[in-house]
């Protein structure tokens, strides 16, 4: 079989674990260090195939040779991107995959889609340092499915780790998004200020909660919100829930009526019924929507 996209030294395979590039790929396993700011890595052919799909192209490519004449279709769809051809202990000892399925990548940060205001946005998700990769990869499908249009992250876990970036099964390549990093402090000031700018321009600001107790606030079922109404949809830490000072600043709070043995709900589940809970109001008052 014949291959039309780039590859590097096709007559040649990287077996040593010791390479240059098998090296660099190693960098970006989670939990070590790497000097590259500016690129992350993926892994695994249905996160390459998402990645393709949102438009984004890869800078460069590890796979066997084996997963080349497999998914020689696939790398159709890639432009101006090397591939190189690696032995399958090469690849095993360069990514984080315990059983890698034969390909990995290296994407530019800066390909990544990025928070643009735009008149039409009218559903934005806010993560209050959301610690949980699991968790926050699962945010990013749940928002995706109930057409958020995105997310802002105030810190947290990085959305370009390896175990975020599986957990949302590519859904982060779909999705714009914007993180603000720093001290705890900074972080929850400057997400303030945006969450001040939305109000100001019409949205509501809803907080979420697990219980009413010790809360001066009202809550409400979230089946009584609004939904039609611009919507900022604020979920909060799993440890200690949404920070003190965006509950001294807003005012609508939002709860799921449960069981009190249960002290409180993970935040990836309370994300379904919630987030969710719009696209319901929008079919139910307007049933020829399709989205």
């Amino acid at each position: 079989m014949s291959f039309n996209f780039k590859i590097e030294n096709f007559n040649q395979t990287i077996t040593s674990k010791n390479n240059h590039l098998i090296k660099r790929f190693r960098s970006f396993k989670d939990k070590l260090p790497t000097k590259e700011k500016d690129f992350f890595c993926i892994e695994g052919t249905h996160l390459l195939d998402e990645l393709l799909k949102s438009g984004i192209h890869p800078r460069e490519i590890i796979a066997t040779e084996e997963w080349l004449l497999k998914n020689n279709g696939l790398t159709q769809k890639i432009e101006k991107t090397v591939i190189n051809k690696v032995s399958k202990e090469a690849l095993k000892s360069a990514v984080s995959t315990k059983t890698p399925d034969g390909v990995a990548a290296l994407v530019e940060k800066s390909s990544i889609k990025k928070v643009i205001v735009k008149e039409k946005d009218d559903f934005i998700l806010v993560l209050d340092r959301v610690q949980d990769p699991g968790n926050l990869g699962n945010l990013f499908r749940i928002a995706l499915a109930a057409g958020v249009n995105k997310i802002l992250l105030g810190g947290g876990a990085n959305p370009l780790s390896q175990k975020v970036l599986r957990s949302s099964c590519g859904s982060i390549f779909h999705l714009p998004y914007s993180r603000f990093e720093g001290t705890e402090e900074i972080v929850i000031d400057d997400l303030l200020i945006a969450l001040k700018d939305y109000s100001k321009k019409g949205f509501q600001i809803v907080l979420t909660s697990g219980k009413s107790s010790n809360l001066e606030k009202p809550l409400k079922p979230y089946w009584e919100l609004d939904w039609t109404l611009p919507t900022v949809l604020i979920l909060g830490n799993e440890g200690g829930g949404i920070h003190y000072k965006i509950k001294e600043a807003f005012f609508e709070i939002i709860t799921i009526p449960h069981n009190e043995l249960v002290e409180s709900l993970n935040v990836a589940c309370v994300a379904v019924p919630l987030l969710l809970e719009r696209k319901r109001v929008a079919l139910s008052l307007f049933p020829e929507i399709k989205k």
